[in-house]
């Protein structure tokens, strides 16, 4: 199987590392116009299946043509530009998974089916794992109105003032904290502001008390669950994380609206990528990526929960094993047929039956444990 990565940042980096690793994977081409970045791609995977490109995402016409040399890709770009690299695997017919979910990838469908392209969005642990478990149980309680997914990324050492530490880009991060978040009540779609909705979490030791608030992480279950009575998806933080972010929010720190200083112009949200960028870098980078995921049906009640934490003898980070493992597990089932039709196909209609349990049994194997309590 002949596969390519688009992007070679954290993500990217682990899903190329672990594409090259499978045994059913024959070449591995990491693409991305940082060389940097792609110079510690091949640092990080010796051998000869993995090697890299230089491309910058925006030339359509060459990414076009990339994507044509390949059985099957994963994108892993961030907000901003994924839907450049959309718009080219459609044009392409290509097979590929992107771990990033944007609304507009859904418009995508009919033109995707009619290049035979299949593309699968939101494929990491959240969006993507979350909702395939979510679905999964929903069908074995033969279907089911209530569904909630509980899931962060957390510093295992916490450090003041704010208790965390990054595991991906702090724009993507300020980006849930400022957005409405959809969420279905009484069978109706709705937007809540998330730190209006801040609640106590309970977590088996040693875990323990953690807080959880609805962020705007429903992605595809917003268009494959529209008949639940209640939904939502609800971001996991130490204790008093959300009192302090809250607070900086209120006080106008986080601001689109610009305002001039020293006779610059600039936003207020800005400043804050900047500053808080380099604060919530600092501290251990020992991380660990809680999940719960409630499924309430006809025959009872399904609960997962996973607790997994940082690899110290790889280097890798939590999020990085679970956001990056699911996607390549995912892109390796696309390639091989595993995974078939045309459009654009959410992942938890992508994964049914088997192919769950197949993604289940492939993250433990590689050490990311999912129990499943009823």
């Amino acid at each position: 199987m002949k596969t390519a990565v688009l992007g070679s940042g954290l993500m990217g980096s682990v899903i190329g590392w672990d594409l090259a690793r499978s045994e059913d994977v024959d070449e591995v081409v990491v693409a991305d116009v940082d060389e940097r970045r792609l110079e510690a791609v091949k640092r990080r995977t010796p051998g000869k299946k993995l090697s890299v490109e230089v491309i910058d995402i925006k030339e359509r016409n060459k990414v076009v043509k990339f994507l044509k040399r390949f059985d099957v890709a994963a994108s892993a770009l961030p907000h901003g530009i994924v839907h450049h690299s959309d718009l080219a695997a459609v044009e392409a017919g290509a097979k590929m998974v992107n771990i990033a979910f944007e609304d507009e990838q859904m418009d995508l469908d009919a033109p995707a089916k009619k290049s035979g392209a299949i593309l699968i969005p939101g494929c990491g642990v959240a969006p993507g794992l979350g909702g395939i478990l979510l679905a999964h149980a929903l069908r074995e309680l033969g279907g089911g109105d209530e569904g909630h997914i509980l899931v962060g990324g957390l510093p295992q050492k916490p450090q003041r003032p704010f208790g965390y530490r990054l595991v991906f880009s702090v724009v993507g991060l300020l980006r849930e904290y400022i957005e409405d978040a959809r969420v279905v009540r009484d069978g109706k779609l709705v937007k809540v502001r998330p730190f209006s909705t801040v609640e106590e979490v309970e977590f088996p030791s040693p875990v323990g008390r953690l807080e959880a608030f609805c962020t705007d992480g429903l992605a595809s279950l917003v268009y494959t669950m529209k008949g639940m009575k209640v939904l939502d998806e609800k971001t996991l933080r130490w204790p008093g994380h959300a009192e302090k972010m809250n607070l900086l929010m209120e006080s106008g720190y986080f601001s689109r609206e610009k305002l001039k200083v020293g006779g610059t112009e600039m936003a207020p949200l800005e400043v804050s990528w900047a500053v808080l960028g380099k604060k919530l870098a600092e501290g251990d980078p020992e991380d660990m990526t809680v999940m719960r995921v409630i499924a309430k049906g006809r025959k009872g009640e399904v609960v997962y929960d996973m607790v997994d934490r940082y690899d110290e003898k790889t280097g890798v980070t939590s999020m990085g094993k679970t956001t990056a493992f699911t996607a390549s597990i995912v892109t390796q089932m696309l390639g091989s047929g595993e995974i078939g039709g045309k459009g654009v196909v959410p992942p938890e209609s992508a994964l049914v039956g088997r192919k769950v349990d197949k993604l289940v049994a492939e993250l433990g194997r590689r050490g990311v444990q999912i129990i499943r309590n009823s």
